[in-house]
């Protein structure tokens, strides 16, 4: 990376945690993905009970793979189970000691900015599991709210959509957002009806310091 640019990046990640230490989260960096993991490791034991949401970044950083093989894991992405099973583990999720998640966005205030579908993710964040860790690349940390739900817009919701097969606006158009977009109409409509999978929002401000983690990870991981 040029040098003045390294400036700049340190600057942001610098200004991005204060913020967040200032809203209650214990907030790291990781340089690397094998960074982030070795930190997930120090903060979950083996044999704990495990939970996370579907992560793209939990898995490109070797973190899925750590729970599934050295913790007790709840695995709800398992295959071959029937939808009550599936259900019944989503429930479980609220009882673990360790819930993982990655964050659709981060602003430089200290904000965590997630979209879902079902809800059983964000519901999770917000109450039940004793420890909740959020892993997120620098890619997600935008300036402010509304820079958030044009990143969702813009580019994780139609990434998670495509992942999905999804058929939904944002798959056929690339994008889930009309041309003109302000703080009085962050939620832009787009043409999905039932087919959307942004159902419910969660945004996190000041929290609760002894139950939320987040590991910013200086390489471009997940959506």
């Amino acid at each position: 990376m040029d040098a003045n640019l390294k400036k700049v990046t340190t600057a942001k990640i610098k200004r991005t945690l204060k913020a967040l230490q200032a809203n209650g989260y214990n907030a790291c960096y990781a340089e690397t993905k094998e960074e982030a993991l070795k930190l997930v490791k120090l903060l979950v034991p083996q044999k704990s009970l495990t939970a996370s949401g579907s992560s793209i970044t939990l898995s490109e950083c070797g973190i899925l793979d750590y729970l599934k093989n050295e913790t007790d894991y709840i695995d709800r992405f398992e295959k071959g189970i029937s939808d009550e099973e599936r259900k019944e583990r989503m429930r479980k999720t609220f009882f673990s000691a360790y819930y993982l998640s990655g964050a659709n966005a981060i602003t430089e205030h200290g904000e965590v900015y997630n979209v879902d579908n079902t809800g059983n993710r964000i519901a999770a964040i917000a109450y039940g599991p004793d420890n909740v860790i959020f892993v997120a690349s620098l890619n997600k940390v935008v300036p402010t709210l509304s820079d958030a739900v044009e990143r969702v817009k813009r580019i994780s919701a139609p990434a998670n959509t495509q992942r999905l097969g999804a058929e939904t606006f944002c798959v056929k158009n690339g994008v889930c957002i009309e041309p003109f977009m302000d703080e009085r109409h962050l939620m832009c409509k787009a043409d999905c009806g039932e087919k959307t999978l942004c159902r419910k929002t969660l945004i996190l401000s000041r929290v609760q310091k002894e139950r939320y983690t987040i590991i910013l990870v200086g390489e471009d991981v997940g959506y």
